[in-house]
């Protein structure tokens, strides 16, 4: 059997809890990416109304 190459926590460690990776990809997806595709979805959604209630036909 492997030996596993993770290290024992400490009862300290194991209080505290688990800490996020914090890698760059993971910050700004939350940061950028999140915010971006709400309003993405506002605007679209928005235009989407408008236009419905103006009675302009947007093609499918």
């Amino acid at each position: 059997m492997p030996v596993s190459k993770e290290k024992e926590l400490t009862p300290d460690e194991l209080e505290k809890g688990p800490k996020p990776n914090g890698d760059l990809g993971s910050w700004l997806y939350v940061l950028a990416g999140i915010p971006c595709m709400i309003l993405f979805f506002l605007l679209f959604f928005g235009v989407i109304g408008t236009c419905d209630s103006a009675n302009i036909m947007i093609p499918g």
